[in-house]
């Protein structure tokens, strides 16, 4: 999970360090959707960083600790998913390609997510736990390189650099990057 957090905001890295600030800067339709899409993916990664202790420190495992790690990526996954549905198509040349990438990476979570509640759910006795920890940990390496994919095509479609423009305009893309 520490992996899925890392690449995230290493891959990331290409959203913020601007000099200008974003508030001297005229909003465009491409920076405001930087900012949705930057915004959401910090509040994921928030919302997850402290699961992976939940699957990897031998003396915490327990039904209830699985279960309540599940629920915290469940109801982060489920708002990022939403949250990335919302962005819609940014306003630019290669806004097509770049909602296929968030409708892709929106379907990789979601797949993701249901098996590592699967996972949860059939997951009985601590000598499971460790074979289980695996699988979700698992699950969450996909999601990370979803994230790396879907950023990757990002940057590859947006030849005019709009995308790029407000990714590096934007403050919320600069909280991933501190």
């Amino acid at each position: 999970m520490a992996t899925a957090v890392a690449v995230l905001a290493i891959g990331a890295a290409g959203c913020g360090g601007s000099d200008e600030s974003s508030s001297t800067a005229e909003a465009t339709p491409a920076s405001e959707w930087a900012d949705g899409f930057c915004t959401s993916l910090t509040t994921w990664s928030e919302a997850i960083k402290g699961v992976p202790d939940q699957f990897t420190n031998l003396s915490s495992f327990s039904e209830e600790g699985f279960q309540t790690a599940a629920d915290d990526i469940s109801s982060a996954t489920d708002t990022l998913v939403e949250d990335l549905k919302g962005l819609g198509t940014p306003d630019t040349d290669s806004g097509e390609e770049v909602k296929s990438s968030i409708d892709d990476l929106s379907s990789t979570l979601e797949t993701e997510l249901d098996s590592i509640q699967a996972t949860v759910d059939d997951t009985s006795g601590i000598t499971e736990f460790p074979g289980a920890a695996q699988d979700i940990l698992g699950s969450l390496s996909t999601m990370s390189s979803a994230f790396a994919s879907t950023l990757s095509t990002i940057e590859d479609a947006d030849v005019q650099g709009e995308l790029k423009d407000g990714l590096e305009s934007s403050s919320a893309c600069d909280e991933i990057t501190s």
